[in-house]
């Protein structure tokens, strides 16, 4: 009869544990779907590229579900010391085997914060060109010019020198254009202006320059220097080299190439 009124009592004392526990548990829930809304509207006020968030709100969502089991834990009276050990263990370990994708997670964290370049950026990086197609927390996807899809970890994304083509408004265009050494220079470098000033997507401000750029064994060099909005820099590159090539046909100029004279004994 004894034993009987032990187990009584224990089941009492449990049941009352379970009760708490289970109150944890609604109100736990409850609350931690009212953080995951504070933290997916502060994150909307942030400047934090929108590719982060999801995995932001991930690891909180993730972080308060451990704590709301700890919890429960300690209501049912259960050691939570040896959990948080095992859990802590485990953490190494996955820490230990997922070293190469931390460090890209990592990366891409510093990635989406710093925002060397954006999704639609035209960029060069890891010896590939081409648009940002999208930036995940471990890889950037970019979509070369000949329809190619790369996709190149965020380790070595940030560990390779960056170049954003479209991050300015403008652009410089630099062609060199080679005459004969018997031409005029100076109606040449006319021609070249002309042109240019003829062409709608060159810009007055900053203006255009052309200049001797080198003495070469056939042929004298001349520099163009043009600004043009990013979105026309790669079409008015071909205009200018086009037309520049036919002014000079018009105006006589000589564009000369490499000659060899053999001379036989």
């Amino acid at each position: 009869m004894e034993f009987i009124n032990k187990i009584a009592d224990k089941l009492a004392d449990y049941s009352g544990s379970i009760v708490l526990a289970l109150i944890v548990l609604v109100v736990g829930l409850i609350l931690i779907k009212l953080c995951m809304k504070i933290a997916e509207k502060a994150l909307g006020k942030t400047k934090l590229d929108p590719s982060i968030h999801k995995f932001i709100l991930s690891v909180f969502r993730i972080l308060l579900i451990v704590v709301l089991i700890v919890i429960i834990l300690s209501c049912l009276k259960v050691p939570t010391a040896p959990l948080v050990t095992v859990l802590g263990a485990i953490g190494a370990a996955v820490a230990l085997g997922l070293q190469g994708s931390l460090s890209n997670v990592a990366a891409g964290f510093l990635i989406l914060i710093n925002q060397p370049f954006k999704r639609g950026d035209f960029v060069d990086t890891c010896g590939y060109s081409g648009i940002v197609d999208n930036i995940d927390i471990t890889c950037t996807t970019l979509q070369t010019v000949d329809n190619r899809t790369v996709i190149l970890p965020n380790s070595s994304v940030l560990g390779s020198a960056i170049v954003n083509n479209t991050s300015e408004l403008i652009r410089r265009i630099d062609i060199s254009f080679g005459i004969a050494y018997s031409a005029d220079i100076a109606h040449a470098k006319k021609v070249i202006m002309d042109v240019c000033r003829k062409n709608e997507h060159v810009l007055e401000k900053p203006e255009t320059f052309v200049g001797v750029g080198a003495h070469e064994d056939s042929a004298v060099t001349l520099d163009l220097r043009a600004w043009v909005d990013t979105p026309n820099y790669l079409s008015t590159k071909y205009e200018l080299q086009e037309e520049v090539k036919l002014a000079f046909d018009e105006a006589g100029i000589e564009i000369p190439f490499p000659q060899v004279d053999v001379h036989m004994k």
